[in-house]
């Protein structure tokens, strides 16, 4: 019945924005320059690559050792799953329940599940983190001293709280393995790799705004691009579709284009992701 309910929501979100402008639409995607799509599809295995390697990476650390080529395999299947199936987390459930570590022949379930929320948190940090960077570049870009104070502010404020979590004395092993992740060296380390594919999939939407001869803001697609790849991950979907092009959709005035080149930017960058993500049908099969 929840997985109807997702194929309900996103179904009429698409059909909504079909509705209303799908001839706009239809016009502009007619536009698309597919001479970008070789630069798409090398970014998305850069992104993979270093997407699996996180995910081994932090699995090493946390006493959960995994084959990289099994990491960059399941990625990918983890990918295309979540392409097509309701939640967007299908893929990392396959991944959990078939990832073997330790060099056992069965796979660890814990340990399994703590390196995957690990490393889609490593992303979602950084995602974070990008966004308001960028946020308060586009306010002093702007002349918006005001805002930006009160960006500034709300980091100061987190920092304080991140500070007093690590600081705190914790017994529970699982909290232990957190902030032996996510503090130091390690974090770091992951933190790099996620700041690079987090900017692979911004430059990857921006590249998509381009192959429909769009003018934009750089800028602004910095601070507006993470809010739509956040909102791919909201698990009430199926692969974002509906939901990313309604957040495109909300905030196109800001980006400073039209409703209807909003969102069909956001459907070229589905599409294309889908696309990228077809290598995860091979090793599917091939298992």
């Amino acid at each position: 019945m929840n997985r109807v309910f997702k194929y309900i929501i996103s179904f009429l979100l698409m059909g909504y924005i079909f509705i209303y402008y799908g001839s706009e639409i239809n016009l502009i995607i007619r536009k698309v320059d597919i001479v970008y799509l070789p630069v798409i599809i090398l970014l998305s295995v850069v992104q993979y690559l270093l997407s699996a390697w996180r995910w081994y990476f932090i699995a090493y650390n946390t006493d959960t050792r995994i084959i990289y080529k099994d990491a960059v395999k399941y990625y990918y299947i983890s990918g295309f799953l979540n392409n097509i199936l309701p939640t967007g987390i299908m893929g990392d459930i396959y991944r959990i329940t078939n990832i073997k570590v330790n060099n056992q022949k069965t796979t660890n379930f814990l340990k399994s599940l703590q390196s995957v929320i690990f490393e889609r948190l490593s992303g979602q940090i950084t995602l974070v983190v990008t966004f308001v960077i960028s946020l308060g570049i586009f306010f002093i870009t702007n002349e918006k001293y005001e805002a930006f104070g009160y960006v500034l502010s709300l980091i100061i404020i987190s920092l304080l709280v991140i500070k007093f979590f690590f600081n705190s004395n914790q017994e529970n092993k699982y909290i232990i393995n957190f902030k032996q992740i996510f503090s130091g060296r390690v974090f770091y380390k992951h933190f790099f790799l996620s700041l690079i594919i987090v900017l692979t999939y911004i430059t990857t939407y921006i590249i998509c705004a381009f192959s429909l001869n769009l003018n934009i803001d750089i800028i602004s697609f910095f601070v507006f691009a993470p809010i739509i790849l956040f909102s791919m991950t909201l698990p009430i979907s199926i692969g974002g579709w509906g939901i990313r092009e309604t957040t495109a959709l909300v905030i196109s005035f800001l980006l400073g284009l039209s409703v209807s080149s909003s969102v069909t930017v956001a459907i070229v960058y589905g599409l294309t992701n889908l696309v990228c993500s077809l290598p995860g049908v091979y090793f599917l099969m091939s298992r």
